[in-house]
């Protein structure tokens, strides 16, 4: 009798075990798809102003469709919604810009979530701007949509701290 009981505790005790196990595996791998970008820098050690075409290739892959952008510049598009941007005349082929839209799934360090955050959370967190400056703020800047009645943060750039780099045209 006494054995049918230790058997029983210890077949509910692994099944505890295991549901939260499975649990906390999940919870870590949701929290892990969320990327944080930090302002003036980027993510995943891509760095705006410092990182190469080749740097984000070699982290990325090569699955991603470049684009022209008439003589200016070239754009490095991921289908994690991810994209890169460096001028078509830089012969170091440096990462300018950081842009990042659905499907990718990140926030800034600051707390604005794409797709989540709203043009309210941004003026909370970074200040209301005039029309003229728009959503630029030092490193970070935001385009938004309305829907449903708010206005929803669609895109999220990341460029340098002293502003998105001018290229020359080729």
């Amino acid at each position: 009798m006494k054995k049918s009981y230790f058997t029983v505790a210890l077949a509910i005790w692994s099944s505890c075990f295991l549901m939260f196990s499975i649990a906390e595996a999940q919870s870590t791998k949701q929290t892990n798809k969320v990327k944080i970008v930090r302002e003036g820098v980027g993510f995943d050690g891509i760095v705006v102003g410092r990182s190469t075409m080749a740097d984000v290739a070699k982290k990325f892959g090569k699955g991603y469709k470049l684009k022209a952008h008439k003589k200016y510049s070239y754009q490095m598009i991921y289908p994690n919604g991810a994209s890169f941007y460096y001028c078509q005349s830089d012969k170091r082929k440096q990462i300018f810009d950081i842009e990042l839209r659905a499907p990718f799934e990140g926030k800034t360090s600051r707390g604005i979530t794409l797709g989540k955050s709203t043009l309210e959370d941004i003026y909370k967190i970074y200040g209301k701007k005039s029309k003229d400056e728009g959503l630029q703020y030092p490193g970070v800047s935001f385009f938004y949509v309305r829907s449903r009645g708010k206005n929803i943060v669609t895109v999220i750039d990341i460029v340098e701290n002293s502003g998105i780099r001018q290229c020359e045209e080729k």
